[in-house]
């Protein structure tokens, strides 16, 4: 990561005193991190954080930042289920009151009501549900069973699980249907680990109707496993430990029971999406943890951001639509369908919004309400760009949301940018949740021949 540059951004905080100050964290580089209150920050970006490891305020010069994230201790906001993808890329949180003629107007509780031109607009997407936390950011490990009540290989400190020897760990996370498991899993010198999900309590059999991940020196393993203690290998991920320097990995796995589908993501990459074709499929709603180390010291192995998340898939699906040829509009219904044509107009009509599209293939527009959409597609411009090519900020915002803006001023509650495309903007500060600067690489200079 680059480091944020806040010499660049002198006026970008004002009227900031004790009185005033906004919670963030601070990320440093080398991977540090503080969190305070920022208190200040001068005309040549040097920070004021006021901690509470430190009973005098810590002065950070701009050099040592790379990144700002923003509390949110504000009012909560409700967000929309649905986000324009703008021509540059930019991301926004919106809800669509209407369309008529080459105008869209939207609804943003961060950004307020907005006047967006179609041709600034490459796709709408509907029916985003944000995700449910089941179970984050544990405190302990009294709320898990080990299997052995003498010999406890599994213990917690500093918010990670340690284990040192053979053992497991259980807890009932009353699983739903859908659901995503993430967790970061590290060790010292070989890993031999296995994490199992979607099982009933344990009872001290040695059969589980359920699904088992191993990780060791041979690579990551889904296997599915039987009542009777049939292990069948259902994943395998040449995924070898020599070959990961930091000796850790992050996990992600995607389980939808209703169609018996799992989706492996290995450090944030997709490594596939799978079918379950052993029946029944696992009900349970228990998680394990195992070390299966014949070391009876530590062996070094750890489990840290032990999350599981409620999964919608819609959102998912929307990332994977393809645009088509972009030559015409693309509407993608709720099930999967997709026509061709032009959207009309967008209006109210009752209690619902109505989207009306006329079709390639009749005569009649289509009238969909905006339960039964999901993605839009606007023809006639190409894919946008993820970069931009002038200098300027990042903001994140609330919502998965992100906006590029050429300049921004800030105090305790509100913000005023310029953005290429919408112009100047005014709204609240809580609905900021980062800020780093656009970095633009410097063209290398032509060697004459």
């Amino acid at each position: 990561m680059r480091n944020f540059n806040f010499q660049r951004l002198s006026a970008l905080i004002l009227g900031m005193t004790a009185c005033s100050a906004i919670a963030a964290d601070v990320l440093l580089k080398g991977d540090a991190k503080l969190s305070g209150d920022i208190l200040g920050i001068a005309d040549d970006g040097t920070i004021t954080l006021q901690t509470p490891i430190s009973e005098k305020a810590l002065i950070l010069s701009a050099d040592q930042v790379e990144k700002v994230l923003f509390g949110n201790a504000g009012k909560d906001i409700e967000l929309p289920m649905q986000r324009i993808e703008l021509s540059n890329g930019d991301i926004l949180p919106v809800k669509v009151t209407s369309m008529e003629g080459d105008i869209f107007n939207v609804e943003s509780p961060i950004l307020g009501p907005l006047a967006i031109p179609r041709d600034k607009i490459t796709t709408l997407q509907l029916g985003i549900v944000p995700k449910k936390v089941i179970y984050a950011n544990p405190k302990g490990i009294d709320d898990w069973s080990q299997n052995d009540p003498v010999l406890q290989a599994w213990s917690y400190s500093d918010g990670r699980f340690l284990a040192r020897g053979p053992g497991v760990l259980t807890r009932d996370m009353k699983l739903t249907e859908k659901f995503i498991l993430k967790f970061t899993f590290g060790w010292q010198s070989q890993p031999n680990f296995q994490f199992s999900f979607a099982h009933a309590p344990w009872s001290g059999d040695t059969g589980q109707d359920r699904y088992l991940a191993e990780f060791n020196g041979f690579g990551f393993t889904v296997f599915r496993e039987n009542m009777n203690g049939i292990r069948s290998p259902f994943i395998q991920l040449a995924h070898s430990p020599e070959h990961i320097a930091k000796r850790q990995i992050d996990v992600e796995i995607r389980v939808d029971r209703t169609r018996g589908l799992l989706e492996i993501r290995i450090d944030g990459i997709l490594k596939g999406r799978f079918s379950d074709t052993h029946e029944p499929i696992p009900a349970g709603t228990c998680v394990s943890l195992t070390s299966i180390s014949n070391k009876t010291k530590d062996s070094g192995q750890y489990l840290r951001d032990f999350t599981i998340l409620d999964w919608d898939d819609r959102g998912d699906r929307h990332r994977s639509e393809e645009r088509g040829d972009g030559k015409a509009d693309s509407l993608i219904g709720r099930y999967g369908e997709r026509f061709g044509g032009k959207l009309e107009s967008v209006r109210a009509d009752g209690v619902s919004t109505v989207y009306v599209f006329k079709s390639d293939f009749q005569k009649e527009p289509l009238k969909l309400p905006e339960e039964e959409v999901s993605t839009l597609f606007f023809g006639g411009q190409d894919k946008p760009s993820k970069s931009s090519s002038t200098s300027g900020l990042i903001l994140g915002l609330r919502g998965q949301g992100f906006m590029r803006v050429v300049s921004c001023v800030m105090d305790a509650d509100s913000v005023i940018v310029d953005h290429i495309l919408l112009g100047s903007l005014k709204f609240s500060r809580d609905g900021i949740s980062s800020l780093k600067q656009i970095y633009v690489p410097k063209l290398k200079p032509q060697t004459k021949r």
